[in-house]
């Protein structure tokens, strides 16, 4: 007799259920508006392509990756070092020329100053070494472009807001009375 009253009961209960009306919540829906929140959309930049460009024509990648101010620099920098390179080449030459015209005096049975060609051989070793370091200093320069490149394109779209991490100075004392200053970084993870 229990189980009979229990089962009636459990189906009297479920008589007075209904289900939602989809009318209704549809209708409510439609008068809401717009309820997604605006997400800026961040322009993806290719590391790659940041970097082939910077490799084919200096300064492009920069452009490419809305680096503008970066290209004059990079412009500034490759032309002094390539107006280096030619400074340091033509006083090359000039020191080469008077070595080779006492070397040609020698040959032709005239007497030449053997500390004067010493000289001009130090001056021309001197200028071949400058001229061989900024030519060096020139691939430095291309070489940081092309990877200047690269990172800017990687880092563009890292997040950098005020929540990120906060810097907090500290001043306090050690247990033995002793103050102390000192810094923390705080990073907080939060589970989305």
């Amino acid at each position: 007799m229990q189980k009979i009253i229990f089962l009636v009961s459990f189906l009297a209960l479920g008589f007075g259920a209904m289900a939602q009306d989809l009318v209704e919540v549809m209708d409510k829906g439609l008068l809401e508006g717009d309820t997604v929140p605006n997400v800026e959309l961040r322009k993806e930049y290719d590391p790659k392509k940041a970097s082939t460009l910077s490799a084919i024509f200096p300064g492009l990648g920069q452009i490419y990756n809305d680096s503008w101010w970066k290209a004059p620099i990079i412009y500034v920098g490759m032309g002094t070092a390539i107006y280096f390179v030619d400074f340091n080449n033509k006083k090359r030459k000039e020191f080469t020329v008077l070595v080779e015209d006492l070397l040609e005096q020698q040959e032709n049975g005239q007497t030449i100053n053997a500390n004067e060609l010493r000289v001009y051989r130090r001056n021309a070793d001197y200028w071949r070494k400058n001229r061989d370091l900024v030519f060096l200093t020139t691939l430095a320069i291309y070489g940081l472009n092309i990877i200047e490149a690269s990172i800017d394109a990687h880092l563009k779209g890292f997040n950098v807001s005020d929540d990120l991490a906060s810097f907090k100075p500290k001043l306090g004392v050690i247990n033995s009375g002793t103050p102390y200053i000192g810094v923390g970084v705080t990073i907080p993870i939060r589970s989305r």
